[in-house]
Formats: structure tokens, C-alpha cells, sequence
């Protein structure tokens, strides 16, 4: 009986694989591996897929590109011809341009606060003919201002909470933005570690979003802010998939913590 229910899974999930199975080809061998042995520093273009784009640090590409064209993560059904986009933690804009290709008429607003990085996400979209976008080169944050931040020209850009940091950006109140729109269909925060005030201050305006999508930064001994942020969102009546975005401890009764600035990296996808 096991080996029959096994049988039967098997295919099961073969079948939910292929009518799900993505739009867009992965990035061929030879060329993956020559992406890889390139250098993390000169700005470098390449045409994948369906974009041309702009980087600087090939690992970065390969698993972003891989993450939303490949496995297309944040792929959603709207009957809205021109959804509403808040792509909050753009980088050099892949996720945007993902957007814009299933979406063309999409209304697109992005936020990317390190300088380095809302440079090549301007230049990227305009590579790829692609004008009616909103670039904040801002963080998304509970108010309006500026808070210092660490330019790191990587995915590792962050706010710095401590204040040590020299280096300053605006801000914006992404609740103040999101009051801008009645619906808004989808809500991307990828915003290293700041998800956990801003998704409190958001709270009343989260009834506007359709999907959510939030990638927790945390420490094993802080498991109370990701259970804030799961109250809250089930409180707006989404429901919640977890996955693991990055798995870094092999042992974790032994290990415990990893002694770096995050413990656990989950992706959080909300939808009604």
C-alpha cells in the first residue's frame, strides 16, 4: 500500500509540475557557466530570456533570474489590465521587468534606496524600452526623512538601524503610499531586516492588497517579530505560504544561531 501511495504522489506532483511549468526558459549551461567565472566589480550587459540586463555581481543574477523568470515566484492572476505594482527593494531591477513583461500596462512603482543599484535598475529598464515606471531612490520606511544606510551595491544593502552608518538616503512612509490606491495587486517588500516596523505601520492599509509578498529577515532569538508580522497579515485575512529563502544552519538544536546579521531568511507569500 505504501509503495502505491508513493506511486501515486509521484505522479501527483509531476502533473501539478507541468500545469504550472513556467513561461520562461532557464539560462543555458555554457552560458551559466561563463556568467559565473566573470568578476563581481565592471558593469556587465547580457541578454536572458526575454531581458537585456545590467549587473555587476553574477551570482546575484544567476539566482534572482533563476528565482523570477525561471521559477516565476512572484507570478500572480489579476483581471486588471494594468494592475497595480509596489515593488519595494528593486536592486537593479530584475523582479521589475518581470512584471512589466507579464504585465505591460502594469502601474509600476519601485523603491531602491543604495544609489549604486537604483542607477543600473533606471538604466535596465531602459534597456529594455520600458518608460512608465516610478523609480523612488528611497527606502521604504515608517515615515518620511532620512535614516542611515549601508550601500553595499548588493542585495546586502540595508537601513541601519544603529544609526553607525555615514551614509544617509531618503525615506518614504510606505503606508502614505499605498492610501494613494484603492487596489493594489501585488505588494513585493524585500527590504533586508526593515520588514518588521514597516509591516506594522502598513497595517490599516493592508485591506488594499491582493498579494503580499514579504521576505522575513530574522534572529532565532527574535521569533517574535516574524510571529507579529504572521498575526498581522491573517488578521488582513490573507492566507500565508512559507518557504525557506536561504537555510543557514545544518544543525540547528546545535548550532542555534549563526553568529551573523540574520538567523533565518524566509519568503512569506500572502494572497486571498
Amino acid at each position: 500500500m505504501g509503495l502505491i501511495t508513493n506511486i501515486l504522489q509521484g505522479i501527483r506532483k509531476k502533473l501539478n509540475w507541468q500545469t504550472s511549468t513556467t513561461s520562461f526558459a532557464p539560462i543555458p549551461w555554457f552560458t551559466e557557466k561563463i556568467i559565473k567565472h566573470e568578476n563581481d566589480t565592471t558593469l556587465k550587459l547580457r541578454t536572458i530570456g526575454p531581458i537585456s540586463v545590467l549587473y555587476k555581481r553574477p551570482y546575484e543574477l544567476l539566482k534572482t533570474y533563476n528565482e523570477i523568470f525561471v521559477c516565476e515566484i512572484y507570478r500572480f492572476d489579476t483581471t486588471h489590465t494594468n494592475p497595480v505594482i509596489i515593488d519595494c527593494g528593486a536592486n537593479i531591477g530584475i523582479s521589475s521587468l518581470y512584471f512589466k513583461t507579464i504585465y505591460p500596462n502594469a502601474t509600476l512603482i519601485a523603491f531602491e534606496p543604495d544609489q549604486c543599484l537604483a542607477e543600473v535598475f533606471q538604466k535596465n529598464m531602459m534597456q529594455n524600452g520600458i518608460t512608465n515606471f516610478i523609480l523612488h531612490k528611497a527606502a521604504v520606511w515608517t515615515e518620511d526623512g532620512t535614516i542611515s544606510f549601508n550601500n553595499m551595491g548588493s542585495e546586502a544593502s540595508s537601513i541601519d538601524v544603529s544609526g553607525n552608518s555615514q551614509s544617509k538616503v531618503p525615506t518614504v512612509k510606505l503606508a502614505s503610499i499605498l492610501s494613494e490606491y484603492s487596489a493594489i495587486d501585488l505588494l513585493k517588500i524585500d527590504i533586508e531586516g526593515a520588514e518588521y516596523p514597516v509591516i506594522q505601520d502598513i497595517t490599516q492599509e493592508l485591506y488594499r492588497v491582493q498579494h503580499l509578498f514579504i521576505e522575513y529577515h530574522g534572529l532565532a532569538s527574535e521569533t517574535y517579530k516574524l510571529e507579529t508580522i504572521l498575526r498581522i497579515v491573517s488578521e488582513a485575512g490573507f492566507k500565508c505560504y512559507i518557504k525557506m529563502a536561504a537555510d543557514n544552519l545544518d544543525m540547528p538544536f546545535y548550532q542555534k544561531q549563526t553568529g551573523t546579521i540574520y538567523d533565518v531568511q524566509l519568503n512569506l507569500f500572502c494572497y486571498r
